[in-house]
């Protein structure tokens, strides 16, 4: 039998909190959550500590350390803009992450932690969106190797540069 490498929890402390604006500080994250996206994220951040946001903040754990958070929201289709990225009638989840501990950079094992957190936390989703700024090779390269696929290429609300969408069509979820 398999056992998992990380733990996943909801982040829905104070403590949590702290250690999540934290990260947002460091310089090699600061690269891509900038701007108006920021300030989205930290203000989701709040609303979600308050049972008030659309999106649910995961923070994966190795060994009990904290190490990275996961950004997750439900698309509702049909009236949802993202639902014209969606092939699948299925239940759809976009994703965010971001490696907060600057010490599990360039591990190699950011895709297995992808795919770990889907199979735990949501085996049951149809297909999951994801949409790094098109410059983040690195996490272009992640996602691809955890299975998404680039669809398409867009400007965000939040940002003026250029983001790819991909997507992971999961054929086991029901």
């Amino acid at each position: 039998m398999k056992t998992e490498r990380f733990a996943f929890e909801l982040a829905n402390t104070v403590k949590h909190q702290e250690l999540i604006l934290s990260w947002l500080q460091q310089p090699h994250v600061m690269q891509w959550f900038c701007g108006q996206g920021l300030k989205n994220t930290i203000q989701e951040l709040d609303q979600f500590l308050h049972d008030s946001s659309i999106f649910q903040y995961w923070l994966a754990l190795d060994h009990e350390h904290p190490f990275a958070l996961l950004i997750t929201s439900v698309v509702e289709k049909p009236d949802d803009e993202l639902t014209r990225w969606c092939v699948d009638a299925g239940k759809t989840i976009t994703l965010d992450i971001l490696i907060g501990d600057a010490n599990y950079l360039g591990k190699g094992f950011a895709h297995r932690l992808i795919e770990q957190f889907l199979a735990t936390q949501f085996a049951n989703v149809r297909e999951v969106l994801i949409d790094p700024d098109a410059t983040n090779l690195r996490a272009i390269h992640v996602y691809q190797k955890a299975g998404f696929q680039i669809v398409g290429e867009f400007i965000p609300s939040h940002s003026n540069q250029p983001h790819v969408m991909m997507r992971l069509n999961k054929n086991d979820g029901e």
